[in-house]
């Protein structure tokens, strides 16, 4: 697990998705998911189009049935508010097997410098990585953050998920 800081404060969203992109945890992936970013996270959506000026397919997630689900978006035009009053897709194609790698862009109210991630208490994101973790499909996590969510340890249960990258920028945008 390796912690990799900015070297220097970013604050505009492009700077951050530019640089983010250059990391070979993002280049080396064809498919990335992203979470749909709340008032208090970074913001994703120069990312999402990132991702859509490399080509590559983003799937963002969903709550169906109270568990996690991927979908392919195209745009961020069909976009609604769901569960927990977070951005979802409306529709798309589903995320399958055959879509991995993938490279995992997960969100956290916390990370700790060992990776463990603070979600917001329903594990969603534990029960997908232990459902992708069960099928054996390659991936790799990255937990983003703001540097003031960056704590010395988060609290651990064995059914939680480590994130291999937690990738700190010191700015959050505030909708």
């Amino acid at each position: 697990m390796r912690l990799l800081p900015f070297p220097v404060p970013i604050t505009a969203d492009q700077e951050i998705a530019a640089c983010i992109a250059m990391r070979k945890q993002w280049t080396c992936y064809k498919t990335v998911l992203l979470f749909l970013s709340m008032k208090d996270e970074i913001d994703t959506e120069p990312l999402i189009k990132a991702v859509f000026e490399d080509k590559k397919s983003v799937f963002v997630p969903k709550i169906i049935k109270n568990s996690l689900h991927f979908f392919r978006i195209t745009d961020l035009n069909g976009l609604e508010i769901g569960a927990f009053n977070i951005r979802e897709p409306r529709s798309g194609v589903e995320l399958t097997d055959q879509d991995f790698p993938a490279c995992i862009v997960t969100p956290g109210l916390a990370f700790d410098r060992n990776g463990r991630r603070l979600g917001r208490g329903k594990g969603y994101y534990d029960r997908f990585f232990a459902e992708i973790d069960r099928k054996n499909l390659p991936y790799v996590s990255i937990g983003l953050c703001s540097a003031e969510h960056v704590v010395d340890e988060v609290p651990f249960q064995a059914f939680d998920k480590k994130v291999d990258v937690v990738i700190v920028v010191d700015s959050v945008k505030k909708f």
